[in-house]
């Protein structure tokens, strides 16, 4: 059994986080409530706190770039600040990149395929084009959040968070490298002294600095256990935990349910990673977790809802959605394949990488 979290645990708690994801969006209640659905579980309140419990997900994903960035960056020099912007400016256009070709696509599919005006979503009575093409171009790359322009999927307000959490990152780890385990306490506290519940990076900077501290100091590989009574006693609390989170959620503040969110990859990785075929599910899906975010709502909520509720049953309803996200995923990755668009990812991907290292060089920082 292997002791380590791994990529491979990255995308098995990917995958869970998606599944969540898409059952937090697809079963909102104002969206889900007028089709008449089946709850399966029959207590209605009770089924929609659960799933909107599940937007700690979000705190799950922020925990995973945090986990993820931190592992890289200590692989450099502790003290070659210069590689870790390099690796921050990599990392921000790869995502830019996953972002266009999903923009593109969207872009074509909903004005020449379900027939959609994109003047009446971009353009403002008295606006000239060109401001219609700046709000498009400001959506494209991920920042309509920040300048409250119109955005092609409500969504993708996340898209807005990630670049700012990536921009960030190397000033968290830095940070934590000086003060260690202060730094915990202060992220957690600093949502509630300062910022207010609006601000998502507020929210999501307990998971962010526990990604970092877990990361940092190795703390999943040193829970690991092989020991069968300590693994049901640790499973144990996990549920606890995670009930507790549930708790804090519908009664109280969602930052403190955030800060559980640490649950999730630790099941993940001390369990599920070793349930053969269910392991290999979640990684496949873990894998197309980008395409799958960026698409899900437009499937349920913007041009097909009445065939994905027409299902009926949460499981069938889940099912439909996930199915059809992935399939969508898929022919995406097809497209990027076909049209060479890869090929010229990894193309600006290695100029940044060049250009970046020359701009961050000690020749040019010591000018």
């Amino acid at each position: 059994m292997k002791a380590s979290f791994s990529k491979e645990d990255t995308l098995i708690t990917k995958g869970i986080l998606i599944i969540m994801l898409l059952i937090h969006h697809v079963f909102n209640a104002a969206d889900a409530m007028p089709y008449g659905i089946d709850t399966v579980i029959g207590d209605t309140e009770l089924f929609y706190d659960i799933t909107s419990y599940c937007r700690i997900c979000i705190a799950g994903f922020a925990f995973l770039t945090a986990y993820g960035m931190t592992q890289k960056f200590k692989r450099m020099d502790s003290d070659d600040s210069a590689s870790c912007f390099v690796l921050t400016i990599k990392r921000l256009v790869k995502l830019e990149l996953s972002i266009y070709i999903v923009y593109v696509l969207a872009v074509l599919y909903k004005r020449f395929i379900v027939g959609q005006s994109l003047q009446s979503l971009y353009r403002n009575e008295g606006e000239s084009v060109a401001a219609m093409l700046l709000h498009m171009f400001i959506d494209m790359t991920g920042m309509s959040c920040y300048t409250e322009t119109a955005r092609i999927n409500i969504t993708w307000w996340y898209l807005s968070y990630a670049i700012l959490l990536i921009i960030a990152m190397p000033f968290v780890y830095f940070a934590y490298k000086k003060f260690r385990w202060l730094l915990i306490p202060a992220g957690c506290l600093l949502p509630h002294a300062i910022l207010n519940s609006k601000v998502s990076f507020a929210l999501l900077l307990p998971a962010v600095v526990l990604g970092t501290a877990f990361s940092y100091e190795e703390w999943f590989d040193q829970m690991k256990c092989r020991n069968i009574r300590q693994m049901i006693v640790r499973g144990i609390i996990s549920v606890v935990l995670l009930y507790i989170a549930y708790l804090c959620y519908i009664t109280t503040n969602t930052v403190f349910s955030y800060t559980l969110a640490v649950t999730i990859p630790y099941i993940a990785f001390q369990y599920i990673s070793g349930i053969p075929g269910l392991n290999i599910l979640l990684k496949y899906i873990g894998k197309h977790a980008t395409n799958i975010f960026m698409t899900h709502t437009f499937i349920y909520y913007y041009f097909y809802p009445d065939f994905i509720y027409s299902f009926h049953s949460f499981p069938y309803i889940l099912l439909a959605l996930a199915g059809t996200s992935l399939c969508v995923s898929i022919v995406i990755e097809l497209i990027k394949k076909i049209t060479g668009y890869n090929r010229l990812s990894d193309r600006i991907l290695k100029y940044v990488d060049d250009k970046a290292k020359l701009l961050f060089s000690k020749e040019n920082l010591h000018c």
